[in-house]
């Protein structure tokens, strides 16, 4: 299993719901709210208003559990929707998943992701 893990556009994330959410065996999806920075720097009207945050970006984090066979295919499809050609369009981390534990059922595994 793979745990992936998307730094991208704030409005770019309706568009990659919308591909992913086409794969019937498309296992889910959680979106959180982030802020950080790399070699771009946010511009002076975008700025965060607290002080510790005045130099990063507000990005959304997208995370997708998958298993083994189908994390290069999600990963390569986040990454071309989330494209728009400009710095600062994000990131894509895939990292080995050690196990998933569905919490209702017990299922465990590949079966939990299903």
């Amino acid at each position: 299993m793979k745990l992936i893990v998307a730094i991208v556009r704030p409005f770019k994330v309706a568009e990659v719901v919308d591909a992913v959410e086409a794969d019937p065996a498309f296992p889910g999806m959680t979106v959180l709210d982030c802020h950080g920075f790399g070699r771009e720097k946010t511009a002076p009207h975008r700025r965060v208003p607290e002080e510790d945050l005045k130099n990063f970006v507000g990005r959304k984090a997208i995370l997708v559990a998958a298993p083994d066979n189908e994390a290069a295919g999600v990963s390569q499809r986040i990454a071309q929707v989330a494209h728009t050609g400009r710095p600062g369009d994000g990131k894509v981390f895939v990292l080995p998943l050690e196990t998933a534990l569905r919490i209702a059922t017990g299922e465990a595994g590949d079966e939990a992701l299903r």
